[in-house]
């Protein structure tokens, strides 16, 4: 088992949340985490893994895998309402306000944690030939889980949720990853080609991970206008994969 990823993955959900029992975030600060996660998502997913798994692989069905993921995360989406993606960052706002939000937290909690689940899978410790790639996938899951987990605790304080009814919420969220690694290190042991099935398993992370990332990046600001700030942030997102990539 990959111990520190797996805890690295848990820890980056609890203390991200309770940073909002401290800080005050607002909905622009959050959407701009959003933007630096995707940017950082999407280069890592077109430089490092996709490269990797389909210049190994043997498996001619692999494309199919990444579209399964894409529509995994389709699927997710209509139980978590897009807060993978940021959906509900503006729900911040009415928590400042003391106003009540309303939502299906048991629906949202089985889609974000379903899709954290998937996030914790490559890590189960099968895949050593591969840390390079498994760590640049670890820091950019980190800089993801870090908004979500700010937005998550901020929908549950502003339904009304005590504090700690909000954080036991978020430690279920927090324990998905590394049930993820967990199934999938048990999962290994029935597998013989552990190269096909590490490939597997990441080519369906990338397409949720396009999946998740293009919306972010691409869901347009109103009007369609153009955001500068936006596409600032988006390019040190891109910047700084590359960066983390090349220095590794």
């Amino acid at each position: 088992m990959d111990f520190l990823s797996i805890f690295t993955l848990f820890f980056s959900v609890v203390l991200s949340s309770l940073l909002v029992f401290f800080i005050k975030f607002k909905a622009g600060i959050i959407r701009l985490l959003l933007y630096f996660s995707g940017a950082f998502l999407l280069t890592v997913a077109f430089t490092q893994i996709i490269p990797e798994i389909f210049n190994h692989s043997h498996n001619s069905n692999l494309g199919y895998f990444v579209l399964v993921g894409f529509f995994i995360q389709i699927i997710l989406e209509y139980f978590s309402g897009g807060v993978d993606h940021g959906h509900h960052h503006e729900e911040i706002e009415h928590s400042e306000n003391h106003s009540h939000t309303h939502f299906n937290p048991l629906g949202l909690l089985i889609g974000i944690s379903l899709h954290a689940f998937f996030e914790g899978m490559p890590f189960s410790g099968h895949f050593h030939e591969h840390n390079h790639t498994e760590n640049m996938l670890l820091v950019g899951i980190i800089i993801h889980k870090i908004p979500i987990a700010i937005v998550l605790m901020s929908l549950f304080l502003g339904a009304g949720y005590s504090k700690t009814k909000s954080f036991l919420l978020l430690f279920l969220f927090a324990l998905a990853a590394p049930f993820g690694s967990i199934a999938s290190y048990l999962g290994g042991h029935f597998i013989h080609d552990v190269e096909s099935y590490y490939q597997i398993i990441m080519a369906l992370v990338v397409g949720i991970f396009f999946h998740i990332a293009t919306v972010i990046l691409y869901e347009g600001e109103k009007g369609h206008k153009f955001n500068l700030r936006k596409f600032l942030i988006i390019i040190v997102g891109v910047g700084a994969a590359i960066l983390v990539n090349q220095f590794h």
